[in-house]
C-alpha cells in the first residue's frame, strides 16, 4: 500500500510525528483539504503560507527584542 503525500512529508522532517502530523492536518484543514486529497501543488502552498508565517512571527521577535 502507498503512503500518501502527507504521510511522506511527516515522516520525511525526522521530528515527532504526532506534532507534526497535527500541525499539518491544521494546515490542510485551513486550506480545504485533506491528507487524502493533497496534492503536490496544494502541498507547495501550504507550505509557503506555513514558512512566511513563521518568518514573520521570527521577525516580530526580533523587533520586539531591539526595541
Amino acid at each position: 500500500m502507498d503512503k500518501g503525500l502527507a504521510q511522506v512529508v511527516v515522516e520525511g522532517t525526522g521530528l515527532p510525528t504526532d506534532p507534526v502530523a497535527k500541525e499539518l492536518q491544521k494546515l490542510m484543514s485551513a486550506h480545504g483539504t485533506n491528507a487524502e486529497e493533497l496534492t503536490m501543488d496544494q502541498l507547495r502552498s501550504i507550505m509557503v503560507d506555513y514558512l512566511n508565517e513563521v518568518f514573520l512571527e521570527l521577525a516580530n521577535e526580533e523587533e520586539i527584542k531591539s526595541a
